[in-house]
């Protein structure tokens, strides 16, 4: 994703997302080839949750150019991973709003 922003014409940003809806819809056991598998839809909650931009050239000013790279993926990662880990206690942990953290704030804007 880096490569295709650094070599477009136009400016482009990266955001980690994490999305929990898995419960509502999920795969099925296993693959058919037909159409009109069945699938069994439940009502279950869903998260979305959208991190502020993680900038490739501001993380790799800190390490050498070899390690930048990793050290990118890695931050990506540890964002995902934290803003789905709130939003599994969030919604399967019941918290709901009470999930936040210092650095995962869940809103509901329709409220």
């Amino acid at each position: 994703m880096r490569r295709l922003i650094e070599h477009s014409g136009t400016p482009g940003h990266v955001y980690p997302l994490a999305l929990l809806c898995y419960d509502i819809m999920p795969p099925p056991r296993q693959v058919e080839k037909e159409i009109g598998e069945k699938r069994i839809i439940t009502f279950h909650g869903a998260g979305l949750s959208i991190a502020p931009q993680i900038s490739f050239p501001e993380i790799a000013a800190a390490c050498e150019e070899s390690e930048a790279k990793d050290v990118y993926s890695q931050a990506l990662y540890k964002s995902v991973s934290e803003q789905y880990n709130v939003l599994k206690s969030a919604i399967h942990g019941k918290q709901g709003l009470e999930a936040s953290t210092a650095g995962v704030s869940l809103s509901q804007p329709w409220n």
